[in-house]
């Protein structure tokens, strides 16, 4: 199979996620979270993921009773600097957390990105090997009047 013709399933494998509030009563386990941090949480929670730390993101273990454990894979500080982390566990209270949000398949913004790489590609496949016959020729004319 020519590599031309690999590069047009790319986009479909491709998928783009967005982080969406948390609607239901409580965040499923085992599913990619970010919470944010209220100011107190901010405060309280220094010793542990470092000063200044406003969001952290990982995968959730448990949000039963009145904290959420999370495994942690990053987090922001509030002026903007992200860290990545590996794995580390960390028990967050509740009440120390201002919002949840569920990491979610994004249909939207995937059809956008398969679109406009599906144009790139046609574009170039155009520009490169022309619209005819794979050679980048017109139909066939008459040549040089032999002598």
């Amino acid at each position: 199979m020519r590599l031309g013709r690999l590069l047009w399933i790319v986009p479909l494998l491709a998928g783009c996620y967005e982080y969406q509030p948390v609607t239901t009563a409580g965040a499923p386990a085992g599913q990619p979270v970010r919470l944010t941090l209220t100011d107190a949480g901010t405060a309280d929670l220094a010793p542990t993921l470092g000063p200044s730390m406003e969001e952290v993101g990982g995968k959730l273990l448990d949000s039963s009773g009145d904290a959420y454990v999370v495994a942690l894979s990053e987090s922001r500080k509030r002026n903007g600097m992200e860290i990545d982390w590996r794995g580390e566990q960390v028990s967050i209270s509740k009440s120390l957390v201002a919002s949840v949000q569920q990491r979610k398949f994004s249909a939207t913004r995937t059809g956008f990105l398969t679109a406009g790489v599906v144009s790139v590609l046609v574009i170039l496949q155009r520009s490169i090997w022309g619209t005819a016959n794979g050679y980048g020729g017109g139909p066939p004319g008459q040549g040089p009047i032999p002598q």
